[in-house]
């Protein structure tokens, strides 16, 4: 018999029992089809689209797959292939056919939308806006293109572009409650909480089962230093879901040793089952460790804390640390001052010399130095700002999809640092008065990048906040960081975090221009306005009294020390690990004896304060 009269006979079979619906029978004769014409990419291509409809994914992909094998160059072929490798969730495979044949398909939005969907699943947002912009460019009213463009902008630390469309299509659909909390968390991220709590205000009555709006709510009012406006949401939560985890903890942490203690029963309750889901103990134990804190009741606050993060251990894994340790290496082997310099071509870096930035370890004092440089009426604090991280994320792909920081230093070209830089100004300067001398940005893990901050801002200054080691475990401990935080989660892990992260920062000392400053946050605890003139010194600025006001100020703060720095400076949080020292072997081993910090001198006038007070 004719081998083509075969396949089509198959075929033809196939397509019988198909529409019979004797599908069993139908997917042998696509076997015997696909066999007889295993050479032939269009049989290949027929047969994997007969065994898609039937539901048999695998022998869809296989067939495509041989299509593909048999005629690579054809565009359309590949771009099918890369659609059934999507719709199958084998995004990493689907990328390199996307990537081969959206091109060639250059005036299809849906081909580039595809491409940047595939990308935003690999959680490769930066690398999305492309082709998602170049939809938007072929079809600016598609509505899908628009929300996938909204998502990508959010998520690659552009809020600012993000915020035009999602405010576009919330207007077209305002009672879609995603559409809502979006566009409030880009409003929020704006630092607009003004804007994002009306928002969520006029949206509550309009929407039949608003409990994530409302939660919104309350953490925004936090954001804006509304306790009461925060309690009230909350319990408008918490009432239309009695034993929800999110609006308890939220309570929990609002209050602390005030709250109710009928609060405190139901929360021990949940915690006692023990089928309550790990996010919701991690929650409800972070908090409820604080309240027994509060109310001197140490033991039961550290088995909250255990409870808490096993259950987050449990959730994301533990930490990594000799991962964290080999970053550390490779930043102190690739970043020294002569790489540095080296890489300095026709670009020396942004001549603006307002920035401050306010690294350490979390917990370590950051948020009180950010609000005694913010209260000066010619600072502004910008809070814990993305962007550099952002930078790090993004200014790779200038040279390369694969390619990391700081592996690229010697490839990435002046432009883009300028346009990086450029870009981290807009950020640092949102909000702020055009007074302002000195831009603050506290995110205490930018110690992790000071290299890349003194490559793009050879003028800028770093305040190195530094406090007992020990009393930032327990606090860091006892945090309800983000998932991705893994090194939070146990002891031993921060204590080998606070080390590796004094390692690093004795490297920047030595290698960076840069001016550090250490400042210790018993020494400002104790000698408030004698540190704190040391402090706005440094910044550059005159001595204004303001600046020990700064509990004063209206400004909502978002870290988890909101609350703290609405109070003067106090010295009851020195020595707290004191009140757990039974808990702290995991810790006292790990952590190397440079991790405890010593009184500098004020050395503001020099590039580092490092010489030990006398």
């Amino acid at each position: 018999m004719n081998p083509h009269q075969s396949v089509t006979d198959a075929l033809d079979k196939a397509a019988a029992f198909e529409r019979a619906r004797e599908y069993s029978d139908a997917i042998e004769w696509l076997r015997v089809a696909a066999n007889a014409g295993h050479l032939d990419a269009r049989v290949q291509q027929h047969v994997a689209q007969a065994a898609m409809r039937m539901g048999h994914s695998a022998f869809a992909l296989s067939a495509m797959h041989q299509a593909v094998h048999l005629t690579p160059s054809d565009g359309d072929l590949r771009f099918q292939y890369a659609c059934l490798l999507a719709h199958e969730g084998q995004h990493s495979f689907a990328l390199e056919h996307f990537y081969a044949s959206v091109p060639l398909q250059a005036g299809n939005p849906q081909a580039w939308r595809l491409l940047g969907v595939t990308l935003q699943r690999l959680g490769r947002h930066a690398e999305a806006l492309k082709p998602l912009r170049r939809a938007r460019e072929l079809a600016p009213e598609n509505v899908r293109v628009l929300e996938t463009l909204a998502e990508s902008e959010f998520h690659a630390g552009y809020p600012a572009e993000a915020l035009p469309l999602l405010h576009s299509l919330w207007q077209a659909k305002p009672n879609e409650p995603r559409r809502v909390l979006r566009l409030a968390e880009t409003y929020n991220r704006l630092g607009r909480h003004q804007d994002a709590f009306t928002l969520l205000e006029m949206a509550v009555p309009t929407i039949g089962e608003p409990d994530d709006l409302l939660v919104a709510m309350a953490q925004t009012a936090e954001d804006m230093g509304d306790r009461e406006a925060a309690g009230r949401a909350y319990h408008a939560a918490l009432a239309r879901r009695p034993n929800w985890a999110f609006p308890l903890s939220g309570l929990l942490g609002l209050h602390r040793g005030s709250v109710d203690d009928a609060l405190i029963v139901q929360s021990q309750s949940l915690m006692a089952d023990e089928h309550l889901p790990d996010p919701d103990r991690a929650l409800l134990g972070y908090e409820l460790g604080k309240v027994f804190d509060a109310r001197q009741r140490f033991d039961e606050a550290m088995d909250s804390w255990h409870q808490a993060n096993a259950a987050r251990r449990r959730m994301t894994g533990s930490a990594d640390i000799p991962h964290f340790a080999l970053q550390i290496n490779k930043s102190i082997e690739i970043l020294t001052r002569e790489r540095l310099e080296a890489r300095r071509t026709k670009w020396a870096g942004h001549p603006d010399p307002r920035l401050l930035f306010i690294v350490g370890m979390p917990r370590s004092g950051t948020t009180l130095t950010e609000q005694i440089l913010a209260a000066h009426p010619c600072g502004h604090g910008g809070g814990e700002l993305p962007d550099i991280w952002l930078i790090v994320r993004n200014l790779p792909l200038e040279v390369g999809r694969d390619r990391t920081w700081p592996e690229c230093l010697d490839d990435i070209g002046d432009a883009a640092l300028h346009a990086a830089a450029e870009r981290y100004l807009q950020a640092a300067t949102r909000g702020a008065p055009p007074t302002a001398a000195t831009l603050v940005d506290k995110a205490p893990l930018n110690f992790l990048q000071l290299g890349l901050i003194e490559l793009l801002f050879p003028h800028a200054r770093v305040v190195w906040c530094r406090r007992d080691p020990r009393d930032i475990a327990v606090s860091v401990y006892g945090e309800n960081f983000a998932l991705e935080e893994r090194l939070a989660n146990a002891l031993g892990d921060i204590g080998h975090y606070i080390s590796l992260q004094t390692r690093l920062m004795r490297h920047w000392q030595s290698a960076l221009k840069l001016p550090i400053l250490e400042l210790v946050y018993e020494d400002l605890a104790r000698n408030p306005e004698e540190q704190a003139r040391r402090l706005v010194d440094f910044a550059g600025l005159p001595w204004d009294p303001a600046c020990l006001e700064f509990h004063r100020n209206d400004k909502g703060v978002q870290t988890p020390s909101r609350w703290q720095v609405k109070q003067p400076i106090y010295t009851r949080s020195i020595e707290r690990w004191r009140n757990y020292e039974t808990h702290l072997e995991p810790l006292l081993k790990a952590l190397t004896p440079d991790a405890y910090p010593y009184s500098p001198r004020s050395r503001a006038s020099s590039n580092h304060a490092t010489q030990p007070s006398s």
